[in-house]
């Protein structure tokens, strides 16, 4: 269980199980800032032999998003033309003494025209800002970045969420072994 305590309100996490099933005391705990440091230097360790590997991941990674998303675009330009040729169909298929039909047909067609417009520009703004290819540029700060795991980690743009998202990647769990009465033993499994 983790826990926050003190005057300085410091991170503990404190085993339960005994008091959970038998009712008994709490049989170990551990400062939250040892066990984080533990965590984050098997995480560096992990991390820099495949620093050449993660960026060629987050390359692919990249791609495989950036072709979601244009997939993405590409089907709700389908549904806008088709809603437009729909829309169209059933004006040509209304009998023109039923003009107040007609007319609701016709602006719902003009509507639906206007509605694939306004998506087809706004997919071309997309694809200016934003190319389906990665950028020289961009595959060069990948590849900075891959080599350079540590100050990643600790770079003040990296939120603890982040720090989280990626043990939770690399980390199925930690096990604490105690040997006598001071010794911790801490492994990480994945």
């Amino acid at each position: 269980m983790a826990a926050y305590g003190g005057k300085a309100n410091h991170l503990r996490y404190t085993c339960m199980r005994a008091t959970i099933d038998d009712g008994a005391p709490g049989c170990l705990s551990l400062a939250g800032a040892f066990l984080e440091r533990f965590v984050a230097t098997q995480i560096m360790h992990v991390l820099q032999p495949a620093s050449v590997e993660l960026s060629v991941a987050a390359e692919h990674a990249l791609r495989a998003e950036r072709a979601r998303i244009e997939a993405h675009w590409h089907q709700r330009l389908e549904r806008a033309c088709y809603h437009a040729q729909r829309a169209a169909r059933q004006y040509e298929a209304v009998e023109p003494e039923n003009r107040l039909v007609a007319r609701e047909l016709e602006r719902r067609w003009e509507e639906a025209l206007g509605d694939e417009q306004h998506l087809q520009e706004e997919y071309a703004r997309f694809r200016r800002e934003r190319p389906p290819e990665l950028t020289a540029r961009e595959r060069e700060a990948i590849l900075r970045l891959a080599h350079d795991v540590p100050a990643l980690w600790h770079a003040a743009e990296t939120t603890p969420q982040d720090r989280q998202e990626i043990v939770r990647v690399l980390v199925e769990r930690v096990t604490i072994d105690v040997h006598g009465e001071h010794s911790v033993i801490l492994t990480s499994h994945r």
